[in-house]
């Protein structure tokens, strides 16, 4: 655990420096074939055009598998972390991929608290380029407890997956309402 006054206090240097972090709280990245940095198990992973962007490492891995059992590889994958405050957004993950030639769609995978997810589903109503799928986990976790790790808190109405879904749909994003889908709209995108 890395407490929030140390993330932020780091990332500031960090942008000082013009380095990139990617978390706190991240099972790290990967561009299978070429790269791996951190926990993901590799052997889930295979080279491919969807790039997947993740506040959850479990889900992550999961949604990999499911893909790769779909026939649908993955560019690179890459867990921003689950913590209230991280290096890189789902907003400028997407901007990678936007201007990335090997990636045809992004799966972008959210949970409770925070409103990450929020601002990503503006950026992409604001005219992003490449097709969106989208899960958020924790539709029935109760407003006002944590559940899991630090960013996973929902405040009144704000971070609630409910909140999330809808800003993701309004958006024109499908929003798979168990893992296991997200691979099949993916298909059907990409079809």
């Amino acid at each position: 655990h890395i407490p929030v006054r140390d993330t932020i206090e780091f990332l500031a240097l960090a942008r000082r420096e013009g380095a990139t972090i990617i978390g706190p709280n991240t099972p790290g990245i990967i561009t299978p074939g070429e790269c791996k940095l951190g926990v993901m198990p590799g052997h889930v992973f295979t080279r491919g055009q969807v790039g997947m962007v993740s506040r959850s490492g479990t889900l992550t891995y999961e949604v990999a598998a499911q893909l790769t059992r779909a026939g649908l590889g993955q560019s690179t994958c890459l867990g921003i972390g689950g913590d209230p405050v991280v290096g890189l957004t789902f907003t400028e993950v997407l901007d990678m991929f936007a201007e990335d030639p090997e990636t045809r769609a992004v799966v972008l995978i959210g949970e409770i608290g925070g409103n990450l997810e929020e601002l990503a589903a503006k950026h992409i109503r604001e005219g992003y380029p490449k097709p969106v799928v989208a899960f958020i986990a924790g539709r029935t976790a109760p407003p006002g407890k944590r559940m899991g790790h630090a960013g996973a808190i929902i405040m009144g109405r704000a971070g609630t997956a409910e909140s999330k879904v809808r800003a993701l749909e309004g958006a024109g994003v499908p929003v798979a309402r168990t893992p296991s889908e997200v691979a099949k709209l993916v298909v059907g995108l990409l079809s």
